[in-house]
């Protein structure tokens, strides 16, 4: 595979690159972003809330709601609210948000590729500090409130 690099091909210096791709992340690096985008695009429609809280397992329907609100107010996903009894409210992806699978088929195909090595880099790293492994899916923004002193 060829290196491409981005900063170049995009006619940006490093550090806006930087900027854009850290946006980006920032923006589908959290726990429910990538599931809810992965089930609309799966549909390849309109999802009612609840088709989409069926979908993601374990996502409450307050967190399903902010995530949805938060990817509508930056154009990923589109909303659609119909004035009937009981509400019936549709979303779906924009063609922005259409537009990110194809991102994360990549991301995830790298991630299948990748993973294991990372893992016993990960494990043979926290090994030789003396720190507890961490497990997939675990905080790594730092220590829990209660081992702060």
């Amino acid at each position: 595979m060829d290196t491409i690099d981005i900063a170049e091909r995009h006619a940006y210096d490093g550090t806006t690159c930087r900027l854009l791709i850290g946006s980006v992340l920032d923006l589908i690096a959290n726990k429910w972003a990538v599931p809810i985008i992965l089930a609309l695009a799966r549909a390849r429609g309109d999802m009612r809330f609840t088709e989409l809280s069926r979908a993601i397992p374990n996502i409450t329907q307050k967190e399903l709601t902010k995530q949805l609100r938060e990817l509508e107010s930056v154009g990923l996903v589109g909303r659609r609210v119909h004035a009937v009894v009981p509400p019936k409210v549709e979303y779906w992806l924009t063609e922005t948000g259409a537009s990110l699978q194809p991102v994360l088929d990549t991301l995830a195909a790298w991630a299948a590729a990748n993973g294991e090595t990372l893992a016993r880099a990960r494990s043979a790293r926290a090994a030789a500090s003396g720190e507890a492994p961490l497990r997939r899916g675990a905080d790594t923004a730092g220590p829990s409130r209660s081992s702060r002193t």
